[in-house]
């Protein structure tokens, strides 16, 4: 269990998040801000039916998750 400060560790995750999707969408050909977010928003769908039909449920996922962190 690691200690960690919410906020920070919410903008560390969201951060890695954007750069990771950035990089997702450069490999799919996007060359622009307005081209980028239209992809965000379609691929955000994509990655909710993975998550749905992944063979691990999310509920499951997410309370590894909770277990992983203690906030203060």
């Amino acid at each position: 269990v690691k200690a960690a400060k919410r906020e920070e560790h919410k903008r560390m995750l969201d951060g890695q998040l954007l750069g990771l999707l950035v990089s997702r969408a450069a490999t799919e050909g996007i060359t622009d801000e307005e081209g980028f977010y239209a992809y965000a928003r379609r691929h955000t769908g994509a990655l909710m039916d993975a998550g749905r039909k992944h063979p691990v449920p999310v509920d499951e996922r997410l309370a590894k998750a909770h277990a992983r962190y203690r906030f203060r």
